[in-house]
């Protein structure tokens, strides 16, 4: 995995509240503090698209061929749908 810098502009409150959380040592830098926050923002976004069926697994199971035995594929997540 490589590592690229980009430039983003914030706000001056923006700013103050990565300094305070960075100087309390919740995290090392401003770098971290944003990292996690993409990683929150990233992972909040994927988690929508599973409650709204726009995941990729679906779209895959969209597209099988058809002499894969849909009907089993479909039964073998229902079952796994019941014991979550």
């Amino acid at each position: 995995m490589g590592v690229a810098r980009i430039s983003v502009e914030l706000t001056a409150e923006e700013l103050r509240q990565v300094g305070e959380v960075v100087s309390s040592g919740e995290f090392a830098s401003s770098s971290a503090v944003l990292r996690e926050a993409l990683r929150f923002w990233l992972h909040e976004r994927e988690e929508e698209a599973w409650r709204h069926g726009d995941c990729h697994m679906r779209h895959a199971f969209e597209s099988l061929p058809d002499w894969l035995p849909h009907e089993r594929v479909e039964l073998l997540f229902d079952a796994a749908d019941a014991k979550a």
